[in-house]
């Protein structure tokens, strides 16, 4: 009886069959247990080892494991036997030495391998596992000599004729792609494979699988395995025992409070969940805005996924509410809400390595909203001053985004103030089909709707019969955020004066205190950046409204040139 194969243990096995390469490496969620079905159909969970083990020995006479820290071991005393006897028996024919004890070190294992793989009379598997131990990425200049001789060989065996032409197969195990050096990576003869965080039939058939006894579940086996998204199997298992040792019932509030706690410290503090409170109640102003992210919040929470954008950016002056929107719009379309951290490190491969763990989370989670704010610093082109780094972050995230696979399901929204420092053909549509351009409020309604919005955010109420139209005459030209600054000072001065509600004096004080930017060019250059910018005509304030892009041009072109190199 064959056994059932996850899905990338299926896609291996077509494609050796079909002749595509003999040797593969697999990255991604290789640390996770994977189902093998026994002769009598039970399924049982095993690591990844057992499962290589079991899923080559099925027609290969003998399967080899390394890596650097166990050596060279076989899932027998015959197969070892047979190895070393195969093996001895090829380089005595040229004058080499037999085989007698198993080296350590990967230059020497890895001479052996090569002799085992290119000989046409062997049916051999060779799993190389944490092969960035072997070939860490970096830098040729600065690789050792046996680094580089390891590199030669490897990408000296992927072509060689003895192995191609053989019955013998190589598989190379990585957690993350970007820890392997580039050039293996790069071959033509390898053939890459990632092993997907597992999807929810997988996740269901686990759950099903395991002794609940001494666990209380206040949700269906279903529903767990819905919930659980973005966890590994290992993950989930250890959410069971736990909850089987504390007695804590398994419900959507314990199971999402756990998956969240898991995955920040799985990503090691590169991602953080955003629960947003407040929906777009507590957003002042910004009618078109409003109307716009509705329409995209409602076709998401319809399935509509032909109406929602594989990507929207916020672009605009700083303290203009980007960030308090998309927190609300979050809320709004109900997605899972997951903001980029700090992921560049110095490094060679950290940051290339920190995004694919991101990414993956994201995939895994399914329906998620991932916002990267100040896009401009952590996505920007660093030049030859970064090693590359930025180029090949970029090109991930262009490749991610370009999957129309994730449209409705995961929507990536950047905010920035400078969108003219970001890579040209990342923003372009078919990416981020959604720009939104963000303003100073405009005009009196406006500014009175984001004061009584902040209003209705402070721990002091407006005193009753108070007016606003000095205030919202005071603030003119302010932005959303100083607006905020000036209630905040008004509280102050109410609660300094131990009085429960915030009075006019207090207002009128507040407005005198509180000094706005002064930096009005640059302001000016990022308000022409976001008419540049912006999808639609809709959404510009009427003073923008009927600019043509050869008058934004110019104009953003005097601003550069008084700016000077601030810009």
């Amino acid at each position: 009886m064959e056994p059932i194969l996850p899905r990338w243990a299926e896609t291996l096995r077509a494609r050796y069959l079909a002749g595509e390469s003999s040797v593969f490496l697999i990255h991604g969620n290789v640390r996770d247990i994977q189902p093998w079905s026994e002769a009598d159909g039970t399924v049982r969970y095993v690591t990844m080892r057992e499962f290589l083990t079991k899923f080559l020995g099925r027609n290969k006479d003998l399967v080899l494991y390394y890596n650097v820290s166990e050596g060279i071991e076989f899932a027998n005393a015959a197969q070892q036997t047979a190895f070393k006897r195969g093996v001895s028996a090829r380089r005595l024919l040229d004058g080499r030495g037999a085989v007698t004890d198993l080296p350590r070190s990967p230059g020497a294992v890895l001479d052996l391998i090569e002799d085992l793989v290119t000989d046409p009379t062997q049916r051999a598997a060779v799993v190389l596992d944490f092969v960035e131990m072997i070939v860490p990425n970096g830098e040729i200049s600065f690789m050792g000599e046996g680094d580089k001789q390891n590199l030669v060989t490897l990408l000296r065996l992927g072509g060689d004729p003895g192995l191609t032409s053989s019955d013998n197969l190589v598989i190379f195990v990585t957690e993350n792609l970007s820890d392997v050096h580039r050039r293996l990576v790069a071959s033509s003869h390898l053939a890459v494979l990632e092993v997907p965080l597992p999807a929810q039939d997988e996740r269901a058939q686990f759950v099903r699988a395991q002794d609940q006894r001494g666990i209380t579940l206040g949700i269906t086996e279903l529903q767990l395995a819905q919930v659980s998204a973005g966890l590994n199997l290992v993950q989930i298992r250890g959410f069971l025992r736990q909850a089987r040792q504390s007695a804590e019932k398994v419900d959507f509030a314990s199971v999402n409070r756990k998956k969240k706690a898991i995955i920040e410290q799985e990503c090691h503090g590169l991602v953080e969940f955003v629960d947003p409170k407040h929906d777009f109640t507590g957003v002042g102003g910004m009618t078109a805005v409003k109307e716009e992210l509705l329409r995209v919040a409602d076709a998401v929470r319809n399935n509509q996924r032909g109406r929602v954008p594989m990507g929207a950016i916020f672009v605009g002056p700083m303290g203009t509410g980007k960030t308090w929107v998309a927190e609300a719009f979050a809320k709004e379309c109900g997605l899972t809400c997951l903001k980029f951290k700090n992921f560049r490190e110095k490094w060679v491969g950290s940051t290339e390595g920190n995004l694919e763990k991101i990414l993956r989370v994201v995939e895994g989670l399914g329906y998620v909203l991932l916002i990267i704010d100040e896009a401009d610093r952590s996505l920007s082109g660093g030049g030859e001053g970064d090693g590359g780094t930025s180029s090949r972050v970029i090109a991930r995230l262009k490749e991610f985004m370009s999957d129309t696979s994730h449209r409705g399901r995961i929507l990536i929204l950047m905010m920035t103030n400078r969108p003219d420092k970001l890579d040209t053909d990342l923003k372009r549509p078919g990416r981020f089909d959604l720009k939104i351009p963000f303003f100073y409020p405009e005009d009196p309604v406006e500014r009175e709707a984001v004061v009584r919005a902040v209003l209705r955010r402070s721990e002091l109420p407006l005193g009753e019969g108070v007016a606003l139209e000095g205030a919202v005459a005071a603030v003119k030209g302010y932005s959303a955020a100083e607006i905020e600054a000036v209630v905040l000072a008004a509280t102050n001065f109410a609660a300094w004066d131990a009085r429960t509600s915030i009075s006019a004096p207090d207002l009128e004080r507040a407005c005198a205190d509180t000094i706005p930017s002064r930096d009005v060019r640059m302001l000016e250059f990022m308000e022409m950046l976001a008419v540049f910018e912006s999808s639609a005509r809709r959404m510009l304030p009427e003073r923008f409204a009927t600019l043509g892009t050869p008058e934004v041009l110019a104009r953003l072109d005097v601003l550069r040139m008084q700016l000077g190199n601030r810009a």
